[in-house]
């Protein structure tokens, strides 16, 4: 049996070896001691061209076909630009039921794609990734939520219908199963 002070110091060991191979591991421009320039294309982000139809006040209807009988619902989404422009962040609100969640948009110019970070007040949180826009006008973004259900996999599918509209399809797959479209928004700026 290992005493309390023999145990705290092999913990402390462990812990200093887990962060210096945390930032060996990292790469990190600033962990090697180099200073980034966010518009240098050497950063891991990056200007988000592909994204700027998010951005504005946007009054969503929102389709929930998950009921046994789908649900139409207006929710207000309204996306602006942070640090510095490189994410944009949606901010969704809607009151009929109660609901408030945040959605974060950039690029990551190491990979040259775009990421997403996601979660709400229903408990759901989750990330996902995009290559770009497809020959059929459609963004995908893919990737693993949490929600109260349970871990799966989470794709959005936005459409671009001219400059002050936008859809999203939002489709879910459980571990085994298949996808299953889950709802379709209807996005028209404000």
């Amino acid at each position: 049996m290992t005493t309390a002070p023999a145990h705290r110091s092999r913990f402390r060991s462990l812990a200093a070896l887990a962060g210096a191979l945390a930032l060996v591991a990292s790469g990190s421009t600033t962990a090697q001691g180099l200073q980034s320039d966010p518009g240098s294309g050497g950063t891991g982000a990056g200007p988000a061209p592909g994204l700027a139809f998010l951005l504005g006040d946007f009054r969503c209807a929102y389709t929930d076909f998950t009921l046994a009988e789908p649900v139409t619902v207006n929710v207000d989404w309204n996306t602006e630009e942070t640090l510095g422009g490189a994410f944009y962040e949606m901010h969704l609100t809607g009151a009929t039921p109660p609901f408030e969640g945040r959605w974060v948009f950039g690029r990551n110019a190491v990979d040259d794609t775009f990421v997403s970070f996601y979660w709400d007040t229903w408990g759901n949180t989750g990330t996902a990734t995009s290559e770009g826009w497809n020959r059929n006008g459609t963004l995908r973004f893919k990737g693993p939520y949490v929600t109260p259900a349970g871990h799966l996999a989470s794709k959005d599918e936005f459409r671009i219908v001219d400059a002050d509209r936008f859809t999203d399809d939002a489709f879910v797959k459980f571990p085994g199963g298949q996808w299953k479209a889950i709802s379709h928004v209807d996005c028209r700026r404000n």
